[in-house]
């Protein structure tokens, strides 16, 4: 990588991908770009800034925004044609856009709005407070208007919400020509075009012709000849992390979705899907770490301490149902003190597989890989691999302890305590997320603070319970 520039010209950059040798021209937005545009931004050098924003991808200059203060972000937004606003607003941190969305005016907004796909522009319009977004509304075409407004009584995190309603679709008795007609008809508002859907009089879907095909059949060609009558499709009122397993599950780039009658109302695109996945991924990342509200970076104290305080309870009372178990053996401590060395690492062992095993359930609970029905399978496969562990963790802190110590009976009091604890930890991590998933209880819930709170209890128990049967 190569970067040639002076204190306010970047020249382009040639990037190498290592894996493939493939090769883009681009400006990276690294921190000595950010600075310099800092530097430009406060001066209000907008000729300058304009000769770098062209250059810029979108992506780079949301990063780049997402880094300035509130006014300076007002200020370089403003810089953009409507086109690329359009497109960086999409790239934005949520609490970056949703402060932007409330210093803009309707008539920029409603300029930015007009750029965007129907799917885009419902989520930008959504976030908007309900007069200005009415407002905006009333500004847009007739047509692009009563879309927006039929998408926003989806629930955003459905199909319905997620779909985009600008698609290519022909009827049955058409031709190959008619079908490539319709691609024509649809380009400008669908960038992304790989399918052309199928439909009867009725409108009723009745299968799909991807662009390949297309392309390698003759115009006059009947389109019922060349279309796959098994088309998979989704309803509107779909949830969207079912919408992903969908797409994921059957390797879709598009997903049609239709209404109870079977009619294409939209169709859903894989980079949808993405963000999907991804915004997925972090509530169950936060809910896994006993945070089940929408807490980010840009949070309030008070949200962060309301988001977490209830969990740091549940821990708080986990431990000190610990040290009630503690406090039962004290005469038993007392006699071996060395019994105390090994607390912390069978807590640990006992925590890691428990957060292991449940971590792996939830996972397959919610990608739809793990069905409930083969729920007696999973916990044997878990089991067995928790009895592996152990037995083999269990020995070789024997063969420790009895080094260590010197009494062999003590370092079977150990390694078998161990082991159960492992097996325990294990199956409470497979069976709990299980558990609540059967009671349509989130899953997610259960693990982090309960599940390493309830093994330090079960894991003390456990410990000094065997100490007291077979050593003492």
């Amino acid at each position: 990588m190569t970067d040639n520039r002076d204190e306010h010209t970047h020249e382009e950059e040639v990037v190498f991908d290592s894996v493939d040798g493939v090769q883009s021209t681009t400006i990276m937005a690294d921190e000595e770009l950010l600075e310099d545009i800092d530097v430009l931004v406060r001066s209000r050098s907008t000729a300058a800034l304009l000769n770098i924003l062209t250059d810029l991808h979108p992506a780079d200059i949301a990063a780049i925004l997402n880094e300035l203060p509130e006014d300076d972000t007002r200020y370089l937004f403003e810089l953009l044609p409507p086109e690329e606003a359009s497109e960086v607003l999409l790239d934005l941190h949520e609490h970056v856009r949703e402060d932007l969305l409330e210093d803009l005016s309707a008539k920029r907004l409603t300029e930015i709005v007009e750029e965007l796909d129907s799917d885009d522009a419902v989520d930008i319009v959504s976030e908007i407070d309900e007069a200005i977004a009415e407002q905006i509304l009333e500004k847009l075409e007739p047509e692009d208007s009563a879309e927006l407004r039929e998408l926003l009584a989806y629930d955003e995190e459905t199909a319905g919400g997620l779909m985009a309603t600008e698609f290519p679709a022909v009827l049955m008795t058409g031709t190959v020509e008619d079908a490539i007609e319709a691609v024509r008809d649809t380009a400008e508002e669908t960038p992304d075009i790989y399918e052309v859907y199928v439909v009867d009089t009725d409108g009723t879907l009745r299968g799909v012709i991807d662009l390949k095909n297309l392309l390698l059949v003759k115009r006059h060609t009947a389109v019922a000849e060349i279309m796959d009558p098994d088309v998979i499709s989704v309803r509107t009122d779909v949830d969207q992390e079912d919408v992903a397993n969908v797409m994921r599950k059957y390797d879709l780039l598009t997903l049609p979705v239709v209404n109870k009658d079977n009619i294409p109302v939209g169709i859903i695109t894989f980079d949808d899907i993405a963000d999907v996945i991804h915004e997925e991924a972090q509530e169950d990342i936060q809910r896994m770490s006993g945070i089940t509200d929408d807490i980010d970076t840009s949070s309030s104290i008070f949200e962060i301490f309301r988001g977490r305080l209830p969990w740091l309870l549940v821990g708080f009372v986990g431990e000190l149902l610990a040290a009630l178990v503690l406090s039962s053996f004290e005469t038993e401590l007392g006699k071996v003190l060395a019994a105390a060395f090994f607390i912390p690492i069978i807590m640990a062992m006992g925590g890691n597989a428990g957060i292991q095993a449940s971590s792996i359930v939830v996972r397959g609970l919610a990608t739809g890989e793990l069905a409930l029905s083969r729920t007696f399978r999973r916990l044997l496969r878990e089991f067995s691999a928790a009895l592996i562990n152990g037995l083999i963790l269990g020995a070789l802190l024997f063969g420790i302890v009895t080094f260590w110590i010197g009494d062999a009976s003590f370092g079977l009091t150990v390694g078998l305590s161990l082991l159960v604890v492992i097996t325990n930890a294990t199956l409470v991590g497979a069976t709990v997320p299980l558990f609540l998933d059967r009671m349509d209880i989130d899953p997610a819930l259960a693990t982090g603070p309960f599940i390493t709170t309830s093994n330090d209890a079960l894991g003390l128990f456990i410990y000094l319970g065997f100490l007291t049967i077979i050593y003492l």
